[in-house]
C-alpha cells in the first residue's frame, strides 16, 4: 500500500496536555501500514517545558510512523479568555485554545488539507480513508450536530440569534477535515477572526464551532459518523438515522473509529464513562504514564449508559 502522510492539528493549554498526548498515542497505535501522522500541536504559552518534552516523546515510537511539531500560539487570542468569561454571558466552557484552529490556514501555509482533532477524542482505527475524503468545493467536513437538523426549538433559536442562513450542514468541530488551500484562497480565516467575541454568537455554542459553521455555510460536507461518535449523538441515536442509514449508525456506535467525550464526562476525570478503560490503556502507553490521575465515579453514569445503549441496540 502506498504511504500517506496525514497532518493532524491538536490544540491545548497546559490543563489538557496529557489528553493531547493520548489522542496522538491512540492514532499512532492504530495506524495502518503506510500511514504516517504529522502532528502539529498548537500550544498556549502556559504549557511547561517538561510537558512540551513529553509531547515530543510521542514521536519516539518503535513504529516510526509519526512526527511532532510544537507550534507556539501565544501571539494569538490573548484577550479572549477574559472576553468570553466576563463580557458576553458565555454559557459554555470555552478556552482560548478552542480558537486556535481558526488560524490554521496562515499558521500552516504549506499544507493544503489537514485533519483537526479535539483533545477529548480518541482514535480507534486508521484514518487514511477519512483523510482521503474528497474536498472539492467545500471548506471543511465533519459529523453533523443532530439537534441542529432535527430539534425545531433549538434550530430556530440558533437561526434567529446568530443570523446563520441554515442548520442543514451544521457540524461538530471536534473532528474536522479542513481544506486550508480553499480557505486561504477565499479569506476564510480573516472572516472567522472578525466574528470572535461577537455577542450574538458567544452564548449559543462554543466559539469556534458556530463561527466556522457560519462562515463556511454552503461549503460544508459530511464525513462518516463513525469518525466522530459524540456523547450527544449517542443520546439522540434515533435522530441520527435522518442523516445516516440505520446500519451505519449502529455500526458507528458499536465500534467507533473516533470516540469524542463531549460534555463534562471526560475519561481523565472519571473511570466509568463510555470506553474510559480504552482511554486509560492509551494513557499508560503515552509519555504521561507516570503522571498520576485522580479519577472518580461520575454520578449516575453506569445506569445512564446502560439505558442509552439499550435504546441504540434494541
Amino acid at each position: 500500500m502506498e504511504n500517506v502522510h496525514i497532518p493532524i492539528i491538536l490544540s491545548s493549554d497546559n490543563n489538557q496536555i496529557n489528553a493531547m498526548a493520548v489522542v496522538m498515542t491512540s492514532a499512532i497505535e492504530t495506524a495502518g501500514e503506510g500511514t504516517y501522522y504529522d502532528f502539529y500541536c498548537f500550544l498556549s504559552d502556559n504549557v511547561t517545558e517538561e510537558n512540551r518534552n513529553r509531547l515530543s516523546q510521542c514521536a519516539d515510537t518503535p513504529r516510526k510512523n509519526c512526527s511532532v511539531t510544537l507550534v507556539d500560539m501565544s501571539p494569538y487570542f490573548k484577550d479572549n479568555a477574559i472576553q468570553y468569561s466576563g463580557k458576553v454571558g458565555m454559557v459554555h466552557s470555552v478556552t482560548t485554545p478552542a480558537l486556535y484552529r481558526l488560524k490554521a490556514p496562515s499558521v500552516l501555509p504549506l499544507l493544503d488539507k489537514v485533519l483537526y482533532l479535539d483533545t477529548d477524542t480518541m482514535v480507534r482505527t486508521d484514518l487514511r480513508e477519512l483523510f482521503e475524503t474528497p474536498m472539492d468545493g467545500i471548506y471543511m467536513a465533519g459529523v453533523p450536530v443532530v439537534w441542529a437538523q432535527i430539534k425545531k426549538s433549538d434550530r430556530n433559536r440558533w437561526l434567529k440569534q446568530s443570523g446563520i442562513p441554515g442548520m442543514d450542514f451544521y457540524v461538530n468541530s471536534g473532528v474536522l477535515l479542513m481544506n486550508l488551500k480553499a480557505m486561504r484562497e477565499d479569506g476564510i480565516e480573516s472572516k472567522c477572526l472578525a466574528l470572535v467575541g461577537k455577542k450574538e454568537f458567544a452564548p449559543l455554542d462554543p466559539a469556534d464551532q458556530l463561527i466556522l459553521n457560519y462562515v463556511c455555510y454552503g461549503k460544508i460536507g459530511f464525513i462518516p459518523c463513525r469518525y466522530n461518535v459524540t456523547m450527544s449523538n449517542i443520546k439522540h441515536a434515533k435522530r441520527m438515522t435522518a442523516l445516516y442509514s440505520a446500519k451505519e449508525v449502529r455500526e458507528a456506535f458499536d465500534d467507533p473509529s473516533v470516540i469524542h467525550w463531549t460534555g463534562a464526562g471526560k475519561p481523565w476525570k472519571y473511570y466509568d464513562v463510555l470506553l474510559a478503560h480504552e482511554w486509560w490503556r492509551r494513557y499508560m502507553q503515552s509519555p504521561f504514564k507516570d503522571v498520576p490521575l485522580n479519577r472518580g465515579t461520575k454520578p449516575g453514569t453506569l445506569g445512564n449508559w446502560w439505558r442509552l445503549l439499550k435504546k441504540v441496540f434494541k
